[in-house]
């Protein structure tokens, strides 16, 4: 067994496995870049002890071939690529942890030259600070203070959100279910956003690209960056009356923002491009 295990070929071909883990890692953040991940309910800890297990494991093979060449131009390519896994995932450790204890053990362990190793961690080093302050400080320039809730049935009722619609949750409920909000072709949702500001605040009408979404075992792919605002004036605590309608042939989303208001009515024909650097708060 020990002569196995010492087998260069061995070795050779643990290191060439290896890239498995560094492709999944980088679809894994190239996925993030273009939707947002969501979690299925009850599959956090399932998904954490999965994804743990295969990080421990990767490790271990990387630990064993740290001296081939594969392996240690991996151990040059994961700080990079986690390190845009962390900007679009930020407060997202469950997905940002693992990859980065073993991008960081990996790149001092590998069997890379001293000098290499000097300079990549010089210039990471640099990336890691100026990128992570660059991207809270676009954040705040592009993003402001302004805080969004989603309006739904789901609205979590020990929040002070809910307090402001609690008198008026029923109709909230109705007005958001999937058969009121879903256009009839199955293209577009309406999503009803709550958002607090530092003025007074206000709801946000909203629409975006239906049954884009990717399911898979552990957690939703969900579409970002394609939303188009029909409305940005309703009142916080109120629920503003929407849905859908056709107006010679076209496809409109008809509201109220309150009960003095007059019904209006807005196409929805041409949705925006997508937003990629929603991340940094640029809507």
């Amino acid at each position: 067994m020990k002569d196995f295990l010492s087998n260069v070929w061995v070795k050779r071909a643990v290191s060439v496995f290896n890239v498995a883990y560094f492709a999944v890692i980088t679809l894994l953040t190239y996925a993030t870049f273009l939707y947002d991940l969501e979690f299925a309910a009850g599959r956090e800890k399932s998904f954490f002890t999965v994804y743990v297990v295969l990080n421990v494991v990767f490790m271990g093979l990387m630990l064993f071939s740290r001296r081939e060449l594969v392996t240690e131009i991996l151990s040059i390519l994961m700080l990079p690529v986690v390190f845009c896994m962390i900007l679009f995932n930020m407060g997202d450790w469950i997905l940002i942890v693992p990859p980065f204890i073993v991008a960081i053990i990996m790149f001092f362990a590998a069997g890379t030259n001293e000098t290499v190793k000097v300079i990549m961690g010089t210039i990471y080093l640099l990336m890691y600070v100026l990128g992570i302050v660059a991207y809270f400080v676009l954040n705040i320039l592009f993003g402001g203070t302004s805080v969004e809730t989603v309006l739904n049935s789901d609205l979590d009722t020990s929040s002070s959100v809910y307090a402001l619609y609690r008198d008026n949750f029923k109709k909230l409920t109705e007005v958001t279910s999937e058969s009121n909000t879903i256009s009839p072709d199955g293209q577009y949702q309406i999503i009803l956003y709550d958002v607090k500001d530092s003025d007074k605040g206000a709801v946000k009408i909203c629409v975006v690209p239906y049954n884009q979404d990717i399911e898979l075992k552990f957690f939703t792919l969900k579409q970002k960056g394609i939303k188009k605002t029909i409305s940005n004036k309703g009142i916080r605590g109120t629920v503003p009356d929407v849905g859908w309608v056709k107006e010679d042939g076209v496809l409109k989303v008809q509201y109220r923002l309150s009960d003095a208001d007059d019904l209006r009515a807005t196409s929805v024909t041409t949705m925006p491009d997508k937003q990629y650097f929603q991340f940094l708060g640029i809507q």
